[in-house]
């Protein structure tokens, strides 16, 4: 079984065991034993929900600090476009930017380029796409995830075009080992991350070998360091000061931000995965009709809403659309530019996205059979009334652990007092 990596861990010395990330966890992915919360690792999808709602914080994220990427000659630092948003319109994101170089970066680049070229990429992408529909967007790791775990039919849906920030990652790695000599051992690319997922994505990319990324940060532990500093230059802010080749977009930090780009009619925006899964479940069933393209994002009203964000989102989502407005500067893209990049696979996942294998299956038929049949076998003899006593979100999960030897019948409060027959 594939070793997975994860943004968060149970502290077992903070959990008493309330059971909210059990039941509000979308992939079943948390049982309750000895009371104390497990994460099974091959269903976790790392959308973060039981950090959020554990009323002990017994769920601590595992990220790195900003000074574990301090070896590197040469220190870049790409921001999620959330990242604007947690601080108010009137400061200029160039003043961002220049607090990033107080403490220690070299470089610092928005993403809005990259998501201006793959809007123009996505369209022509789709215009000649023939596979099933409706194709679904990549940007989302969670999504991904949850599509591997729970949809693994609709794998094929996902569109083939990688997502802005392994792009800008890849082109600024490759841009600077030309004009500066050094090697991309030399050169660390640092993600500010406004969610777990994207750090997963990073860490253990689930479409390439290996991230153009050497890390990632949270947005809210970078934020206490650059609070002070932005606070600071902006006293003292002059905008005549701002180069004119200043570039800066706004992104794609607000749901539908992606649609909106694309210029085309039978698009679909849905965000929070209890609706992300409805329409998923829509899909499957064929009920999801006259639909072309899904942006789906698993954080409501998309990565404003992401658990590392400091910022309300209904705050951040209203300080984004100011910044379009105030900031954002168009520059024209060439659309040769895009068709031979699309020729060439530029924009292409280096490969597909496979659906993710767990115990709950086994790849021999034969014993999937058997352990179906198990389960439907213990699944009679409960009482089906989901009430999660027994450590298990639901009954089924239940049966499917008992088959699988993690529980006992007599973990069930109905079943323990007749020796686990009925």
């Amino acid at each position: 079984m594939v070793q997975y990596y994860h943004a968060h861990q149970v502290n077992p010395r903070k959990c008493r065991g309330h059971m909210n990330c059990m039941r509000r966890c979308p992939t079943q992915a948390i049982r309750v034993r000895n009371g104390t919360a497990v994460i099974h690792d091959e269903l976790c999808i790392d959308c973060g929900t039981c950090i959020s709602v554990c009323p002990s914080a017994a769920i601590d994220p595992v990220i790195n600090p900003l000074q574990a990427f301090s070896g590197f000659k040469y220190k870049v630092v790409v921001p999620s476009s959330a990242l604007y948003a947690q601080f108010d319109s009137s400061i200029h994101p160039w003043v961002i930017h220049q607090a990033f170089r107080r403490l220690g970066f070299d470089l610092v680049v928005n993403v809005g380029l990259t998501c201006e070229y793959l809007a123009k990429a996505t369209t022509r992408y789709l215009d000649k796409y023939t596979g099933p529909r409706p194709v679904i967007s990549s940007e989302c790791p969670c999504v991904i995830r949850l599509i591997q775990v729970r949809y693994p039919d609709l794998v094929g849906n996902i569109i083939r075009l990688d997502v802005r920030r392994e792009l800008t990652a890849r082109g600024t790695r490759r841009s600077l080992m030309a004009s500066t000599g050094l090697g991309s051992e030399e050169i660390g690319i640092i993600y500010i991350s406004p969610c777990p997922a994207k750090v997963v994505s990073i860490e253990q990319p689930a479409e390439k070998e290996q991230s153009w990324f050497n890390g990632a940060v949270a947005i809210r532990d970078v934020y206490a360091l650059l609070y002070p500093i932005v606070m600071g230059l902006q006293a003292e802010f002059d905008e005549g000061a701002v180069p004119e080749d200043f570039f800066f977009r706004a992104g794609w930090p607000i749901l539908g931000g992606i649609t909106q780009s694309l210029n085309m009619d039978n698009w679909l925006a849905v965000s929070g995965l209890d609706h992300v899964m409805k329409i998923f479940d829509d899909i499957e069933n064929s009920r999801l009709r006259n639909v072309d393209y899904v942006e789906a994002v698993a954080c409501m009203m998309g990565c404003v809403g992401g658990i590392f964000n400091i910022e309300n989102p209904y705050v951040a989502r209203a300080n984004n659309i100011r910044q379009r407005t105030r900031y954002e500067k168009g520059r024209p893209i060439p659309e040769a530019e895009i068709e031979r990049r699309l020729t060439d696979g530029d924009f292409a996942l280096e490969h597909s996205v496979p659906p993710r294998p767990t115990k709950y299956f086994d790849t021999d038929l034969e014993t999937s059979i058997k352990r179906l049949r198990e389960v439907d076998r213990i699944f009679q003899k409960l009482h089906q009334i989901d009430c999660g006593v027994c450590g298990a979100p639901t009954c089924k999960a239940f049966a499917e652990d008992c088959a699988r030897g993690d529980a006992r019948l007599t973990d069930c409060v109905f079943l323990s007092n007749r020796g686990g027959a009925e």
